[in-house]
């Protein structure tokens, strides 16, 4: 799958018409990301037209590649909204919501698979590739480096890049998408072995400047007014169940590339770490005033819940200056049960039963 299509759908769509309907929704998040991505795209299209070697094309092209995956997923995001908007309505909004949390993605590594002439013979398959990964998350997108001259020597490809994605539901789809450029199919003076590099210099120099400016254009066929094209050659997804403290091994889905100039040997799984922090582990999760029932009478006390614990204090301002007064642990074995009505005392009423190191039981009531 070539990515030029992105390239050529943004050449069609007027890029204002959808800031002009997120206005119109009052999306003012998704217009403020559209009018940057307009502004990146801009600034990349130019940066790629005053190129003057692969290095400078391949990065600025990753760029736009990148921008123009921004956007769809802006547009898709755009139409969810409009679409929830004429469906049903929202469900009441004092329902409890899932924790959301920070997601952490590193230690990637893709082992490739080449044949034996080619790693250990060194024989055989002279190609060089220029490859990178978008990692995709709603409407956050984050592209890796690019490693480039990917050749048999090459055994795994290792970006070095710890990727951070906040505010992430439960319910997510992280997307992987592989993208690679055959750097030997082009014929640029940059992918030119230097010994015949120094021949075509020398040639140059004793031509006129517009059959130097012809010959330049014939050798840029690797190249166009929008960068060199990339080539999708790998794909995977992840969700909650990835997630662990280790580094994991994943399928990645191989794209068909026969047509492709792409014949990049994958091995057809990587490995990464999915790390995951909840957002209740460092943000307070809720907070107020509750009343402890003693041995002989209820006693007031300011209480905040964070990082799996209820701690009280006597005063609000004593929060986060002092140490609690007590603090509650809330594990997987605590149990929250309303009174009732023939032994409750006070309206609001709750039973907080947490089972201790000692496995013994400690029940705690709240209003």
């Amino acid at each position: 799958m070539d990515c030029s299509f992105q390239d050529e759908l943004f050449d069609d769509l007027d890029l204002y018409y959808f800031r002009q309907m997120a206005i119109s929704s009052q999306d003012y998040d998704i217009q403020q990301k559209i009018d940057f991505e307009i502004k990146m795209r801009d600034g990349i299209t130019k940066i790629i037209a005053a190129c003057s070697n692969d290095v400078q094309s391949l990065e600025a092209s990753r760029g736009l590649l990148t921008s123009n995956a921004r956007m769809m997923a802006y547009m898709a995001e755009l139409q969810r909204r409009r679409t929830l908007e004429r469906g049903q309505p929202n469900r009441d909004s004092d329902d409890a919501k899932p924790c959301k949390a920070t997601l952490a993605i590193s230690d990637i590594r893709i082992p490739l698979m080449w044949k034996e002439e080619d790693h250990i013979k060194n024989k055989g398959d002279h190609r060089r590739y220029s490859v990178f990964c978008l990692w995709k998350i709603g409407t956050e997108i984050y592209d890796t480096e690019m490693i480039r001259n990917v050749d048999r020597t090459l055994t795994d490809m290792c970006p070095e890049d710890v990727l951070v994605f906040n505010d992430i539901s439960p319910d997510f789809e992280c997307v992987l998408e592989v993208y690679c450029y055959n750097m030997h199919n082009d014929l640029t003076i940059a992918s030119t072995p230097k010994r015949i590099r120094k021949k075509l210099n020398t040639l140059s120099s004793t031509m006129g400047r517009s059959m130097g400016k012809k010959v330049q254009s014939s050798m840029e066929n690797g190249e166009s007014s929008l960068g060199v094209k990339f080539t999708l050659i790998a794909t995977a997804k992840l969700n909650i169940e990835d997630i662990g403290s280790g580094i994991k091994t994943h399928n990645l889905v191989l794209e068909n590339t026969e047509n492709s100039p792409v014949h990049l040997p994958l091995f057809g799984h990587f490995c990464c770490r999915l790390g995951a922090q909840p957002d209740c582990m460092v943000q307070d999760v809720i907070s107020g005033y509750l009343s402890f029932q003693g041995a002989t009478d209820w006693t007031r006390k300011w209480c905040v819940l964070n990082q799996s614990k209820l701690q009280c204090w006597t005063n609000q301002s004593d929060s986060g200056i002092k140490k609690p007064d007590c603090i509650i642990a809330i594990t997987k074995g605590s149990n929250i049960a309303h009174r009732n009505g023939s032994t409750m005392q006070k309206p609001n009423s709750f039973l907080l039963t947490c089972l201790e190191e000692d496995k013994k039981n400690t029940v705690h009531n709240f209003c």
